[in-house]
Protein backbone atom coordinates (compact mmCIF):
# COMPACT_ATOMS: atom_id res chain seq x y z
CA UNK A 1 0.00 0.00 0.00
CA UNK A 2 1.27 3.40 -1.27
CA UNK A 3 0.41 7.36 -1.71
CA UNK A 4 0.53 6.27 -5.63
CA UNK A 5 -2.20 3.51 -4.80
CA UNK A 6 -3.94 6.62 -2.29
CA UNK A 7 -4.13 9.12 -5.26
CA UNK A 8 -5.35 6.39 -8.03
CA UNK A 9 -8.24 5.48 -5.83
CA UNK A 10 -9.39 9.39 -5.00
CA UNK A 11 -8.93 10.13 -9.03
CA UNK A 12 -11.36 7.24 -10.04
CA UNK A 13 -13.78 7.83 -7.42
CA UNK A 14 -13.85 11.67 -8.51
CA UNK A 15 -14.27 11.06 -12.21
CA UNK A 16 -16.27 7.86 -11.97
CA UNK A 17 -14.21 5.73 -14.40
CA UNK A 18 -10.61 3.87 -15.03
CA UNK A 19 -10.06 4.89 -18.46
CA UNK A 20 -10.46 8.54 -17.32
CA UNK A 21 -8.48 8.30 -13.81
CA UNK A 22 -5.89 6.80 -16.19
CA UNK A 23 -5.85 9.75 -18.84
CA UNK A 24 -5.50 12.40 -15.82
CA UNK A 25 -2.60 10.52 -13.90
CA UNK A 26 -0.93 10.05 -16.92
CA UNK A 27 -0.48 6.13 -16.59
CA UNK A 28 -1.99 3.06 -19.12
CA UNK A 29 -4.93 1.47 -18.26
CA UNK A 30 -3.79 -1.52 -17.68
CA UNK A 31 -1.25 -0.20 -15.14
CA UNK A 32 -3.80 1.46 -12.87
CA UNK A 33 -6.36 -1.85 -13.25
CA UNK A 34 -3.19 -3.59 -11.98
CA UNK A 35 -2.12 -1.02 -8.99
CA UNK A 36 -6.11 -1.31 -7.84
CA UNK A 37 -6.44 -4.84 -8.14
CA UNK A 38 -2.98 -5.13 -6.11
CA UNK A 39 -4.75 -2.63 -3.24
CA UNK A 40 -7.79 -4.93 -2.87
CA UNK A 41 -5.88 -7.76 -2.58
CA UNK A 42 -3.60 -6.80 -0.26
CA UNK A 43 -6.32 -5.54 2.20
CA UNK A 44 -8.93 -8.28 1.06
CA UNK A 45 -11.98 -6.06 -0.08
CA UNK A 46 -13.32 -4.52 -3.46
CA UNK A 47 -12.73 -0.77 -3.28
CA UNK A 48 -14.78 -0.15 -6.76
CA UNK A 49 -18.22 -1.47 -8.23
CA UNK A 50 -17.00 -1.61 -12.19
CA UNK A 51 -19.52 -2.05 -14.91
CA UNK A 52 -19.77 -0.72 -18.39
CA UNK A 53 -21.18 2.73 -17.43
CA UNK A 54 -17.88 3.36 -15.32
CA UNK A 55 -17.23 2.80 -11.68
CA UNK A 56 -18.35 3.93 -8.16
CA UNK A 57 -16.93 3.26 -4.45
CA UNK A 58 -18.60 0.44 -2.66
CA UNK A 59 -18.80 0.65 0.88
CA UNK A 60 -15.30 -0.33 1.77
CA UNK A 61 -13.78 1.82 -1.10
CA UNK A 62 -15.83 4.73 0.55
CA UNK A 63 -14.21 4.29 3.87
CA UNK A 64 -10.85 3.53 2.46
CA UNK A 65 -10.93 6.83 0.98
CA UNK A 66 -11.87 8.83 4.02
CA UNK A 67 -8.77 7.60 5.43
CA UNK A 68 -6.23 8.23 2.39
CA UNK A 69 -7.87 11.71 2.14
CA UNK A 70 -6.39 12.30 5.70
CA UNK A 71 -3.07 10.96 4.96
CA UNK A 72 -2.76 13.01 1.26
CA UNK A 73 -3.68 15.80 3.17
CA UNK A 74 -1.07 15.45 5.66
CA UNK A 75 1.06 14.94 2.80
CA UNK A 76 0.24 17.71 1.40
CA UNK A 77 0.94 20.09 4.04
CA UNK A 78 4.70 18.24 5.16
CA UNK A 79 5.73 18.78 1.20
CA UNK A 80 4.60 22.72 1.54
CA UNK A 81 6.61 23.35 4.85
CA UNK A 82 9.44 21.13 4.42
CA UNK A 83 9.93 20.82 0.45
CA UNK A 84 8.86 23.74 -1.10
CA UNK A 85 9.95 25.94 2.47
CA UNK A 86 6.64 27.86 2.74
CA UNK A 87 4.93 28.44 6.29
CA UNK A 88 1.16 27.00 6.89
CA UNK A 89 -1.71 28.12 5.33
CA UNK A 90 -4.89 28.39 6.47
CA UNK A 91 -8.25 28.70 4.68
CA UNK A 92 -11.78 29.01 5.21
CA UNK A 93 -14.69 28.54 3.11
CA UNK A 94 -18.00 30.15 3.35
CA UNK A 95 -21.06 31.05 1.75
CA UNK A 96 -21.03 35.31 0.98
CA UNK A 97 -20.93 37.00 4.28
CA UNK A 98 -18.88 39.82 4.34
CA UNK A 99 -18.60 40.11 8.04
CA UNK A 100 -16.32 37.19 7.74
CA UNK A 101 -13.08 39.78 6.76
CA UNK A 102 -13.19 40.83 10.42
CA UNK A 103 -12.27 37.92 12.16
CA UNK A 104 -10.60 36.45 8.98
CA UNK A 105 -7.84 39.69 9.53
CA UNK A 106 -7.45 39.23 13.06
CA UNK A 107 -6.09 36.00 12.29
CA UNK A 108 -3.97 37.13 9.38
CA UNK A 109 -2.59 40.03 11.54
CA UNK A 110 -1.88 37.69 14.57
CA UNK A 111 -0.74 34.88 12.86
CA UNK A 112 1.64 36.07 9.82
CA UNK A 113 4.75 35.04 11.57
CA UNK A 114 3.81 31.33 11.14
CA UNK A 115 1.37 31.71 8.11
CA UNK A 116 2.02 32.74 5.02
CA UNK A 117 -1.10 32.01 2.86
CA UNK A 118 -4.46 33.43 4.36
CA UNK A 119 -7.73 32.14 1.76
CA UNK A 120 -11.05 33.19 2.67
CA UNK A 121 -12.96 31.32 0.01
CA UNK A 122 -16.30 32.13 -0.62
CA UNK A 123 -18.25 29.73 -3.10
CA UNK A 124 -21.36 27.61 -3.71
CA UNK A 125 -22.92 25.36 -0.84
CA UNK A 126 -21.79 22.25 -2.39
CA UNK A 127 -17.58 23.30 -3.11
CA UNK A 128 -17.91 24.40 0.74
CA UNK A 129 -18.84 21.12 1.76
CA UNK A 130 -16.43 19.46 -0.40
CA UNK A 131 -13.42 21.24 0.74
CA UNK A 132 -14.41 20.36 4.22
CA UNK A 133 -15.12 16.82 3.21
CA UNK A 134 -11.61 16.67 1.23
CA UNK A 135 -9.33 18.40 3.64
CA UNK A 136 -8.66 21.44 1.37
CA UNK A 137 -10.54 24.26 4.63
CA UNK A 138 -10.14 24.06 7.94
CA UNK A 139 -13.73 25.17 8.08
CA UNK A 140 -16.92 26.51 6.95
CA UNK A 141 -19.61 28.83 7.39
CA UNK A 142 -23.03 28.21 6.19
CA UNK A 143 -26.53 28.66 6.96
CA UNK A 144 -29.29 25.61 7.77
CA UNK A 145 -32.50 26.28 7.85
CA UNK A 146 -36.07 23.83 8.75
CA UNK A 147 -35.66 22.62 5.07
CA UNK A 148 -31.75 21.67 4.82
CA UNK A 149 -31.23 21.67 8.48
CA UNK A 150 -32.24 17.50 8.44
CA UNK A 151 -30.45 16.91 4.57
CA UNK A 152 -27.24 18.18 5.38
CA UNK A 153 -27.14 16.88 8.83
CA UNK A 154 -27.19 13.30 7.21
CA UNK A 155 -24.80 14.63 5.03
CA UNK A 156 -22.31 15.65 7.81
CA UNK A 157 -22.62 12.38 9.44
CA UNK A 158 -21.92 10.21 6.59
CA UNK A 159 -19.04 12.53 5.66
CA UNK A 160 -17.72 12.54 9.56
CA UNK A 161 -17.94 16.57 9.48
CA UNK A 162 -18.45 18.10 13.23
CA UNK A 163 -20.92 21.35 12.96
CA UNK A 164 -21.64 24.48 15.68
CA UNK A 165 -24.35 26.45 15.42
CA UNK A 166 -23.04 29.83 16.22
CA UNK A 167 -26.25 32.32 16.23
CA UNK A 168 -29.96 31.56 15.28
CA UNK A 169 -31.03 34.87 12.68
CA UNK A 170 -34.33 35.39 10.93
CA UNK A 171 -34.39 36.85 7.47
CA UNK A 172 -33.93 39.89 6.56
CA UNK A 173 -34.33 41.88 3.00
CA UNK A 174 -31.66 43.73 1.44
CA UNK A 175 -32.61 46.64 -0.41
CA UNK A 176 -31.03 49.39 -2.26
CA UNK A 177 -31.03 52.59 -0.16
CA UNK A 178 -33.68 53.98 -2.84
CA UNK A 179 -35.84 51.36 -3.30
CA UNK A 180 -39.32 52.00 -3.03
CA UNK A 181 -39.60 49.79 -0.21
CA UNK A 182 -36.50 51.12 2.22
CA UNK A 183 -38.75 53.33 3.91
CA UNK A 184 -41.25 50.40 4.90
CA UNK A 185 -39.86 49.04 8.74
CA UNK A 186 -40.76 45.56 8.08
CA UNK A 187 -41.01 43.98 4.93
CA UNK A 188 -43.87 41.49 3.95
CA UNK A 189 -43.94 38.59 1.07
CA UNK A 190 -46.89 40.47 -0.53
CA UNK A 191 -44.44 43.38 -1.05
CA UNK A 192 -41.82 41.50 -2.64
CA UNK A 193 -44.07 39.75 -5.29
CA UNK A 194 -43.58 43.29 -7.62
CA UNK A 195 -40.09 43.33 -7.61
CA UNK A 196 -37.34 41.10 -8.90
CA UNK A 197 -34.65 38.87 -6.51
CA UNK A 198 -31.03 38.29 -6.70
CA UNK A 199 -29.75 34.95 -6.06
CA UNK A 200 -26.44 33.60 -5.54
CA UNK A 201 -25.42 30.69 -8.03
CA UNK A 202 -25.40 27.09 -6.87
CA UNK A 203 -24.43 23.81 -8.87
CA UNK A 204 -27.60 21.85 -8.41
CA UNK A 205 -30.62 24.29 -8.85
CA UNK A 206 -32.91 21.48 -8.26
CA UNK A 207 -31.68 20.52 -4.79
CA UNK A 208 -33.26 22.93 -2.60
CA UNK A 209 -31.14 22.35 0.67
CA UNK A 210 -28.06 23.90 -1.39
CA UNK A 211 -29.32 27.18 -1.65
CA UNK A 212 -27.80 29.56 0.04
CA UNK A 213 -30.53 32.16 -0.03
CA UNK A 214 -33.30 32.07 2.39
CA UNK A 215 -36.29 33.15 0.57
CA UNK A 216 -37.49 30.42 -1.68
CA UNK A 217 -37.18 31.69 -6.05
CA UNK A 218 -39.56 34.02 -7.38
CA UNK A 219 -42.58 32.92 -9.47
CA UNK A 220 -43.91 36.39 -9.83
CA UNK A 221 -40.51 38.26 -11.48
CA UNK A 222 -37.76 37.89 -12.56
CA UNK A 223 -34.54 36.10 -10.80
CA UNK A 224 -31.08 37.14 -11.34
CA UNK A 225 -28.18 35.29 -10.32
CA UNK A 226 -24.44 35.75 -9.63
CA UNK A 227 -21.79 34.43 -7.98
CA UNK A 228 -19.83 37.36 -6.63
CA UNK A 229 -21.12 39.20 -3.34
CA UNK A 230 -20.05 42.68 -4.70
CA UNK A 231 -21.89 41.93 -8.00
CA UNK A 232 -25.11 41.38 -5.94
CA UNK A 233 -24.66 44.88 -4.01
CA UNK A 234 -24.33 46.39 -7.07
CA UNK A 235 -27.12 45.27 -8.40
CA UNK A 236 -29.33 46.04 -5.08
CA UNK A 237 -27.57 49.92 -5.02
CA UNK A 238 -28.75 49.88 -9.02
CA UNK A 239 -32.09 48.12 -9.54
CA UNK A 240 -35.16 47.85 -7.29
CA UNK A 241 -33.85 44.24 -7.29
CA UNK A 242 -34.19 42.55 -3.80
CA UNK A 243 -31.98 39.90 -2.25
CA UNK A 244 -32.22 38.69 1.06
CA UNK A 245 -29.86 37.02 3.95
CA UNK A 246 -29.13 36.97 7.63
CA UNK A 247 -28.86 40.70 7.98
CA UNK A 248 -25.48 41.14 9.13
CA UNK A 249 -23.54 43.99 6.81
CA UNK A 250 -20.10 45.09 8.02
CA UNK A 251 -18.53 46.18 5.01
CA UNK A 252 -18.38 49.21 2.91
CA UNK A 253 -21.49 48.60 1.31
CA UNK A 254 -23.45 48.82 4.31
CA UNK A 255 -23.82 52.98 3.39
CA UNK A 256 -25.77 52.05 0.58
CA UNK A 257 -27.80 49.07 1.50
CA UNK A 258 -30.84 48.81 3.89
CA UNK A 259 -31.43 45.95 5.70
CA UNK A 260 -35.75 45.20 6.89
CA UNK A 261 -36.53 42.39 8.36
CA UNK A 262 -38.86 40.03 7.00
CA UNK A 263 -42.41 39.42 8.49
CA UNK A 264 -43.26 36.11 10.11
CA UNK A 265 -39.85 35.08 8.95
CA UNK A 266 -38.59 31.29 9.75
CA UNK A 267 -35.26 31.21 12.15
CA UNK A 268 -32.21 29.74 10.50
CA UNK A 269 -28.81 29.10 11.97
CA UNK A 270 -25.25 30.03 11.17
CA UNK A 271 -23.27 27.01 11.51
CA UNK A 272 -19.69 26.09 11.16
CA UNK A 273 -18.27 22.77 9.96
CA UNK A 274 -15.04 21.08 10.81
CA UNK A 275 -13.56 17.77 9.74
CA UNK A 276 -13.91 15.47 12.60
CA UNK A 277 -10.37 13.71 11.83
CA UNK A 278 -8.82 16.44 11.39
CA UNK A 279 -7.03 18.01 14.18
CA UNK A 280 -8.25 21.93 14.45
CA UNK A 281 -5.30 24.44 14.42
CA UNK A 282 -4.94 27.44 16.51
CA UNK A 283 -5.57 29.86 13.79
CA UNK A 284 -8.66 28.26 13.38
CA UNK A 285 -9.69 28.26 17.08
CA UNK A 286 -8.47 31.64 17.07
CA UNK A 287 -10.76 32.74 14.14
CA UNK A 288 -14.02 31.09 15.57
CA UNK A 289 -13.25 32.70 18.90
CA UNK A 290 -13.27 35.62 17.09
CA UNK A 291 -16.37 35.04 14.92
CA UNK A 292 -18.20 34.56 17.74
CA UNK A 293 -17.93 38.11 19.13
CA UNK A 294 -18.63 39.36 15.58
CA UNK A 295 -21.90 37.94 15.78
CA UNK A 296 -22.28 38.81 19.01
CA UNK A 297 -21.36 42.94 18.07
CA UNK A 298 -24.26 42.64 15.49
Amino acid sequence: MNLQQYRYVQTIATVGSFSQAAKELFVTQPSLSSSIKELENELDVQLFHRSKSGACLTEAGSDFLTYAKRILAQVEEMEKHFLLGTKQSFTVSCQHYDFLYEPFMKVAEKFQSVCQNFYLNETTTKRILESIRDFESELGIIYLNQQSKRMLERYFNQESLNFEVLGNFSTHIYLGAHHPLAAKEVITKDDLSAYPQVRFIQEDHGSAYLNEDPIGISKERSNYYTNDRGTLMNLLAASDAYASGLGIIKGLTKDQIVLRPLEDADQHSLVVISNRMRKPTELGTYFLTELKKTLQEK
